[in-house]
């Protein structure tokens, strides 16, 4: 069975790459849903707690919420004004902040996020894995990733 929880967050970013509009500063209301695939635990009646769920990922879009994704290497930025606390924990400072990019970074954050939890004997579901992330750009755009593409991509990376 898969479980899914929602979590959104207000951010800014530009592509400058990009050969449209989205090459200038702009901001979304991102919407990140993470989805947990497993076997339905006859205690509890749960695949996993949300409130367990949510203990994992909040952190990340609490991290990500009203800050400027990517670069800061673009010039319409002045660096002597950007602050610590502009800036997303973890985050790449020459960070391509695409939607594809961004799903990938998340993943990582929350395979991290559960790392450190099993490493300071957190109590958690044991083997905690998220099967599919779906982040929404816009109310009409997203991206998916499966765990099984994520795997396959990091593996590639080595």
């Amino acid at each position: 069975m898969e479980i899914c929880k929602t979590f959104t967050f207000e951010a800014a970013h530009i592509l400058p790459r990009h050969p449209g509009k989205c090459s200038r500063l702009h901001g979304h209301s991102w919407k990140l849903t993470v989805y947990v695939k497993g076997p339905v635990n006859k205690e509890t009646g749960f695949v996993m707690d949300y409130g367990e769920l949510k203990k994992i990922v909040q952190p990340i879009i609490d991290n990500l919420d009203h800050k400027h994704l990517g670069s800061w290497y673009h010039p319409m930025f002045d660096n002597s004004f950007v602050k610590q606390d502009h800036f997303v924990t973890g985050l790449p400072f020459d960070f391509y902040p695409s939607s594809e990019n961004l799903i990938m970074w998340i993943g990582k954050e929350i395979d991290l996020e559960v790392y450190e939890a099993c490493v300071h004997n957190t109590p958690m579901k044991p083997g905690f894995e998220w099967s599919r992330l779906e982040l929404d750009e816009t109310c009409t755009s997203k991206c998916i990733l499966t765990r099984e593409e994520y795997e396959a991509t990091r593996n590639a990376q080595g």
